[in-house]
């Protein structure tokens, strides 16, 4: 954001105001690198922000605030009459502010420490509901729906969810945590008492606490390069490489979140015409069910490590699923091959935006690629 005294006048900031061709000369360079900048107006337009003392100069509106596409999300109001006078001819002018957190993440699951010997208890006697036999795409996508909820809220229950935060650390001890609480209590309490001794105790707590801190990142870098396998050696090089600064879309016809969204998807998946409606379903008398083979080779293919959809189960729960009791998968799957019918549940994806490195510039969508990350119950589908 760009605010200040510019002491220029442009139609832009007062629509009513007769300006002399000087005025409109003298501003139309900085409104116009503004515009070219992407830069949008703050300001509501009409509104003065200085009132001259003497008689012989009208009120204008010379205090402008600017914000870039990024910016302007987190702008909320601009106000001009809330503030006291500070005894000057401009007026106090609040703007606020609203910014998205820049820690977003949400609870993500810890499938490591779910229950699962409950979990497996449920599974053995799990019984899927029958399929429709003569059914319409809602009837069958109902039952998928029903079926595929209920079997994932079971296996969800047990497991517990990671709290994220922004101060999270790899490596941090509970050791770490009492070594940071005794360097606390020790700075506090030479700062109170101003004694030789508590400034001794401090000093030998904040010591002992960061060389605490350093062991355990050695440690910790350690014992993850010991366990490094070729499929997660390219994290290390990752971790060990300056880090990038991720490059934001910036599109000339989209000047907010919700416009680069559209431009975004726009580029990628182009609309396509309406697919003519569904009648009646019905089975294909050539399906054959599915096997256990089958179901064995499609989560063969599946990554432990791969990131999941939408509904954050990866592959590994399914593969513990298919070892309790494999029909589950085959009787929950099997109708939609029979149908040849693939739910609208299982076609709703997360996309991810990266930007390809080495481009001349960021600001058309052919300079981003997008990974899509689906249901991996769709994956073996």
């Amino acid at each position: 954001m760009v605010a200040g005294d510019f002491n220029i006048n442009n139609g832009a900031t007062n629509p009513t105001r007769l300006l002399f061709s000087k005025e409109e000369r003298e501003s139309a360079p900085y409104f116009e690198r503004a515009s070219d900048l992407g830069f949008t107006l703050l300001n509501t337009p009409g509104i003065y922000t200085s009132f001259p003392f003497t008689g012989t100069q009208r009120p204008s509106t010379i205090d402008l605030a600017l914000a870039n596409p990024q910016f302007v999300s987190a702008y909320r109001p601009w106000d001009a009459s809330s503030l006291p006078s500070t005894g000057s001819d401009h007026t106090p002018i609040l703007i606020s502010l609203s910014p998205s957190s820049p820690y977003n993440d949400q609870p993500r699951p810890r499938w490591q420490d779910a229950d699962w010997p409950s979990v497996t208890e449920k599974l053995k006697n799990w019984l899927v509901p029958p399929p429709p036999d003569a059914t319409s795409p809602n009837q069958l996508n109902q039952w998928c729906s029903l079926a595929l909820s209920a079997l994932t809220t079971a296996i969800e229950a047990t497991r517990p969810r990671c709290r994220p935060s922004p101060r999270s650390k790899a490596g941090w001890t509970p050791l770490l945590t009492t070594l940071r609480k005794e360097f606390t209590k020790g700075s506090r309490t030479a700062k109170r008492l101003h004694t030789p001794d508590c400034y001794a105790i401090a000093r030998q707590s904040k010591l002992g606490y960061f060389n605490s801190i350093k062991r355990a990142k050695a440690a910790y870098w350690a014992d993850f390069l010991a366990k490094a396998s070729p499929n997660n050696i390219w994290t290390a090089k990752q971790l060990v490489a300056p880090r990038k600064t991720p490059r934001f879309p910036s599109l000339p016809d989209a000047s907010d979140p919700v416009a680069i969204n559209n431009a975004l998807l726009d580029h990628f998946f182009p609309p396509m015409d309406p697919l003519p409606s569904w009648g009646r379903l019905k089975k294909d008398p050539s399906a054959v069910p599915r096997t256990k083979d089958q179901l064995r080779l499609a989560l063969c293919k599946s990554s432990h490590s791969s990131a999941p959809g939408p509904d954050g189960i990866p592959s590994s729960v399914w593969k513990r699923v298919k070892l309790v009791n494999p029909t589950i998968i085959l009787e929950l799957l099997s109708p939609l091959v029979a149908f040849g019918y693939h739910p609208p549940l299982l076609k709703n994806p997360n996309g991810v935006v990266l930007d390809k490195p080495g481009q001349p510039s960021y600001d058309s969508p052919a300079s981003f690629r997008i990974i899509v990350r689906r249901k991996t119950i769709l994956k073996i589908l």
